[in-house]
């Protein structure tokens, strides 16, 4: 029997959100509770539970459940003469792969633009990239290294290349396709921090390409970053098994 899935109390009265703003205030909710882990594989979601664990009705609770399934944060898993039901997609090593490969293209291009900048506003963002990079590399060297620390720290870098170049049509690519990537991004940097300083030495690379304003290489580069981040991960789960079997 699949684990029926946790959700949050619902918000104070005095912060309910308005009827047109509580399908995407439920479809957040309950993206964020599968991109961090706390909604395992496997976890199946319940429509009067979430409605009433969030203090909403059936309707915008059904809207982001079918968001989610077509965002594929969510699977039916119906068996013979049942309802459909919809529980948390499996963590799959094919899919890793193929999301780190998408947000590497996504970002690629994001940093070839970066590079492409005007001369004041690329070491701007070299300054604030040169913190960020060097205080993950700082987290990973540590006797205990703060896991969660190290994932915002490597998703703001990756995030200042974004907002600093990328055009709005990019941008809204990246927003789409990067938190899913993320729920994977999570387990990652968790599972590995011993090995969090190839990441750095990779994003040095990016640093320095953009730095010198060579557009190919800073895409190049970036590219390489997450193809490799794909290896790593698909190797993990390949040797920790797929699905919710962890």
């Amino acid at each position: 029997m699949s684990p029926t899935a946790p959700y949050p109390a619902p918000p104070a009265a005095s912060e309910q959100p308005t009827a047109e703003d509580r399908p995407e205030m439920v479809y957040r909710e309950l993206r964020e509770l599968i991109v961090s882990g706390r909604m395992a594989p496997g976890s199946r979601l319940v429509e009067t539970t979430a409605a009433e664990r969030l203090g909403v009705s059936r309707t915008p609770v059904r809207s982001a459940f079918h968001r989610l399934l077509r965002e594929g944060y969510v699977v039916a898993a119906n068996k013979d003469g049942e309802r459909q039901r919809l529980v948390v997609a499996p963590v799959t090593a094919d899919d890793a792969s193929d999301l780190f490969h998408i947000v590497g293209e996504i970002e690629g291009l994001a940093a070839f633009y970066a590079a492409s900048l005007e001369l004041g506003r690329r070491e701007q963002l070299i300054d604030r990239l040169e913190v960020l990079n060097a205080t993950l590399l700082k987290e990973a060297r540590a006797t205990t290294p703060d896991a969660h620390r190290a994932f915002e720290l490597d998703i703001e870098f990756h995030q200042e290349v974004v907002l600093a170049a990328a055009p709005p049509r990019l941008h809204a690519l990246h927003r789409a396709i990067k938190p899913q990537a993320d729920r994977y991004a999570r387990l990652y940097v968790s599972a590995l921090t011993n090995r969090l300083d190839l990441s750095a030495a990779e994003h040095e690379d990016i640093v320095t390409a953009i730095d010198q304003g060579d557009p190919d290489r800073a895409q190049s580069a970036t590219q390489t970053n997450w193809r490799n981040a794909a290896h790593r991960v698909a190797d993990l789960i390949r040797a920790w098994g797929e699905s919710g079997r962890w």
